[in-house]
């Protein structure tokens, strides 16, 4: 078991960035989050890593798309200035959480382990199936009976690396939009730290299979934790719904 040192990338409300907080602040996740980065000056998040301590910075990545005339010119120094931020810290794996850029290769080369990238993110659906900024909009709207929550590492496609972890939701005849965000965002809050601490415990295997990459999951209490997310996604058909999503 190691203890992991994670830098958290946020872009908007920091909810995931959060949950991961307070796991860490309860001695649940065998982790410290030792640097947060937002490509937003004005995301909340941010202000929920300044009330526990934890140092920020901001890399405004919209007065670099002003400033340089090619996108890719602007991404270039955008990441150039977060790698020399993370360099810094002695960062082992970077958590995207809500984080709305997409890396380029070159950046996720500097966190190139074995078969995969340090780079690990949560998206609202379950993958391969609706990738994109709208997991939960696209899973709604194509009439899906059962959403998901997706970890996975991040690879140089878009939401297409190796899968870690998986958890579904139902979605009820009377459910709306906004429930069901209410219903994942309460999975991802669970599904997201633990994924961390399979990999801080060294249970997560990764192996090519073909053309593919892949993980296993060798805790021994895999069957039990994942039933009991499955159970809390069933028991919150009546909860009220407050807003909220992927972040």
């Amino acid at each position: 078991m190691t203890k992991l040192n994670l830098a958290v990338f946020i872009s908007g409300s920091g909810t995931n960035l959060q949950a991961l907080i307070d796991k860490r602040n309860s001695g649940e996740l065998l982790a410290d989050i030792v640097v947060v980065v937002s490509d937003r000056p004005d995301a909340y998040g941010l202000k929920r890593a300044e009330r526990n301590n934890i140092p920020t910075f901001v890399v405004d990545y919209r007065k670099l798309l002003r400033k340089f005339p090619e996108r890719h010119q602007a991404y270039y120094h955008a990441e150039e200035k977060i790698i020399g931020i993370l360099s810094n810290f002695k960062v082992d794996y970077v958590c995207l959480a809500g984080f709305m850029r997409l890396l380029s290769p070159g950046f996720l080369q500097v966190f190139k382990d074995g078969l995969v990238h340090r780079v690990i993110n949560i998206h609202p659906a379950l993958l391969p199936s609706f990738p994109g900024q709208h997991g939960y909009e696209d899973t709604f709207y194509y009439g899906c009976k059962w959403g998901g929550i997706t970890v996975h590492f991040v690879d140089e496609g878009e939401d297409t690396g190796p899968i870690i972890g998986q958890v579904v939701y139902p979605i009820w005849p009377d459910d709306s939009l906004e429930t069901i965000k209410k219903r994942g965002l309460s999975l991802e809050h669970g599904l997201y730290p633990q994924c961390i601490n399979w990999i801080a415990r060294g249970f997560v295997q990764v192996q090519k299979l073909g053309n593919r990459i892949v993980t296993n999951i060798t805790d021994p209490h895999y069957s039990a934790i994942m039933e009991e997310m499955i159970k809390k996604a069933l028991s919150s058909k009546h909860e009220r719904c407050d807003g909220g999503g992927s972040g």
